[in-house]
């Protein structure tokens, strides 16, 4: 019994990867990781994720090889771990920035309530 829902399963995840990948399934991944590429860097991913940013960049590379190969499938293999490390690379930016701006206002909060507590204490 285990056996028929296995083997189902499998046929299916085998058919998720990109067997039949052509030219533009291919150059619509790579252009895809191309802007997420850009707006990671636009957040600042190479200075807060570079070693993300540099695997996307180096994945995107790969792809671009495989697309001047005709190599459809790979191509559009390499252009999504791009894409993923990309949007990894931007998250992790984002989250760096939204902790500093937290870290940022938790001071500011914490310095005005010592100066209320401070003038409390003046009266």
């Amino acid at each position: 019994m285990k056996y028929k829902l296995i083997i189902p399963s499998l046929v299916i995840m085998g058919c998720a990867t990109p067997v039949l990948a052509n030219k533009s399934d291919g150059k619509k991944a790579v252009d895809q990781a191309h802007v997420l590429i850009e707006t990671a860097e636009r957040n600042d991913a190479s200075m807060n994720a570079s070693y993300l940013l540099k695997s996307a960049r180096d994945n995107l590379s790969k792809a671009k090889v495989h697309m001047e190969e005709r190599d459809w499938v790979d191509a559009e293999i390499a252009a999504k771990k791009a894409q993923r490390d990309a949007e990894v690379a931007d998250a992790k930016s984002l989250s760096i920035k939204a902790e500093k701006s937290y870290n940022d206002l938790k001071a500011a909060v914490d310095l005005l309530k010592s100066e209320l507590d401070r003038k409390r204490s003046m009266l």
